[in-house]
């Protein structure tokens, strides 16, 4: 009995484990590296087709091509492109035998759940797989040590990227970055750091960019994004929502003043051995402003006589002073109400000055002192002219310049989509299909985007001497302005001469205001006794 099963056990290896019959097929070599970084070292896409082509040679099987990838781990084999062209190769020729080769079984699949699909794919295709360090068995044994070997293999990957992420975390509790260089820096190799990120040229204009809208010389984003952009630290190709993103993640990030913080794995405010190029002043203004609301708020029932409700704060507590109607609290004999007065009152409950009245006419008069101090020389004034001409010069050669890119990417998407569409009816795979129609999803719904984008139209057929003229206007004599405005164009009018609310107490009145950029601009061209500013409500002094 026990000669009877030698027999057949000797039988059955001899079926398992006969050569396989590669008449007509031709070899496809599928090579995959993990990083770049391969490419130089001795598992490169050239060591593993070496060996690929030598095992083709040995069974006699021609070598057709090379399908690349550069893909890091296990997750959706779709989403490497080479293997995606690979399948896509093999559907346009549904007359040719394949049999695709890879010298190792961790680059087909380096997780249990994407081996068995991509088996069946290349099943479903009637490809032969064969592999420089495994053997394809057709038997349940065969198939049981193949999905051992792909559990191996699932192992391994998350247990090397256990270790990398536990030396990562070692990198960065150490004060260094554990992953690709900072924008404006560069690794550069050292003996005590071994790498170190340092500045390079891209950092001087990131650095500029960051403190220029710290001091509001860049005052919305979009100013920076530009900059960045002229200067080639960010890509002109990038859209205005993209560029604006990028900038806003500049401004957060912590590196630029010499901290280490990674807050996925709780890294948290290390000390990074890196060159700062910005101080932490100029970070948390940043905070400050992104955290503000853009402008000055504007009550929308705010009345006549109550104009600068909003914008004026208790010299006590800081509160915002509202403004109410009064009356003298008597009763008239004839029994009708008593005349109501305005007032602005402050409404802290805990401030000294709560609920004592500031008669709304005390105020409006002060404000309107302050207003009339505002008067730039003549000088300044042909200076402002200049640049706003060259302010409006440079914003119509921005918006061509912008335009152009637009257009330029949209006929390159156009060009991409149609590339797309070819090649659908030539390809019978319904998960290469459902890619490609991925691919011009994507690429239509940026084409969409651009499309609106290219709608936002500065209006460049208004007189630019008309606005000039506006501004100037502003500038040369702005109680002048202030008389003539309605109440919504006071509150805009505020705006545009002061930042943040004004202070004012009951006895010395206003204090000494923070001017919006451009009356700070030219307070500073301008001499310092070119501006005479009432503080307090105070008349300033004669000059003999």
């Amino acid at each position: 009995m026990s000669k009877h099963k030698s027999k057949t056990s000797n039988l059955f290896k001899k079926i398992t484990l006969q050569e396989e019959n590669y008449d007509g097929y031709l070899g496809i070599v599928y090579t995959r590296v993990s990083s770049p970084k391969q490419e130089i070292e001795g598992n490169g896409h050239e060591s593993q087709k070496k060996r690929c082509v030598e095992l083709l040679n040995n069974k006699g099987v021609p070598y057709q091509l090379t399908f690349k990838d550069t893909y890091s781990g296990g997750g959706d084999y779709t989403k490497r492109q080479g293997l995606m062209e690979l399948f896509a190769y093999i559907d346009n020729h549904p007359h040719k035998k394949f049999v695709v080769i890879f010298d190792d079984l961790k680059r087909f699949a380096r997780d249990v759940e994407n081996h068995i699909k991509l088996r069946a794919e290349l099943k479903i295709r009637e490809v032969k797989l064969l592999c420089a360090n495994h053997t394809f068995e057709d038997t349940p044994e065969g198939e049981a040590m193949e999905l051992m070997s792909a559990v191996f293999a699932q192992y391994d990957r998350k247990s090397n990227r256990r270790q990398v992420v536990q030396k990562q975390i070692a990198r960065l509790e150490s004060g260094y970055r554990a992953f690709p260089a900072a924008l404006g820096y560069t690794k550069v190799k050292s003996k005590i750091h071994g790498y170190l990120d340092t500045p390079n040229e891209k950092s001087k204009y990131i650095k500029e960019a960051l403190e220029g809208f710290a001091s509001m010389r860049f005052i919305h984003k979009i100013d920076a994004v530009r900059f960045l952009q002229e200067n080639r630290v960010i890509s002109d190709n990038q859209s205005s929502q993209k560029g604006i993103a990028t900038f806003d993640k500049m401004l957060r990030e912590k590196f630029y003043i010499g901290i280490i913080e990674y807050l996925p794995w709780e890294v948290v405010n290390i000390q990074g051995n890196h060159e700062a190029i910005i101080t932490i002043d100029t970070y948390e203004k940043n905070q400050k402003r992104l955290s503000q609301r853009p402008g000055t708020f504007i009550r929308q029932d705010t009345r006549e006589g109550y104009e600068l409700r909003g914008f004026i704060n208790c010299s006590e507590c800081g509160v915002k002073l509202t403004g109410a109607p009064s009356t003298n609290g008597k009763v008239r004999k004839d029994g009708q109400a008593n005349k109501k007065y305005d007032y602005y009152k402050c409404r802290n409950k805990e401030c000294s000055e709560l609920g004592k009245s500031i008669p709304t006419n005390k105020i409006d008069a002060d404000f309107e002192k302050l207003v009339r101090s505002i008067k730039p020389k003549t000088e300044v004034i042909s200076l402002a002219t200049a640049i706003l001409k060259d302010v409006w010069r440079e914003e119509i050669e921005n918006q061509t310049k912008i335009k152009q890119a637009l257009n330029s990417r949209k006929s390159a998407i156009t060009a991409d989509i149609e590339s797309f569409v070819t090649l659908i009816p030539k390809t019978k795979n319904e998960t290469v299909i459902s890619q490609y129609e991925k691919q011009i999803e994507k690429l239509s719904q940026e084409e969409e985007s651009i499309d609106e984008e290219l709608l936002i139209d500065i209006d460049l057929s208004i007189p630019n001497e008309t606005s000039i003229k506006e501004v100037l206007n502003v500038l040369l004599d702005p109680y002048s302005v202030w008389k003539k405005y309605n109440i919504q164009q006071k509150q805009r009018f505020y705006n545009f001469i002061f930042e943040g609310n004004l202070v004012y107490s009951k006895n010395s009145g206003f204090e000494t205001p923070n001017y919006a950029l451009p009356i700070r601009l030219f307070e500073e061209i301008s001499t310092t006794n070119s501006v005479n500013v009432e503080v307090g409500g105070i008349e300033p002094p004669c000059k003999e």
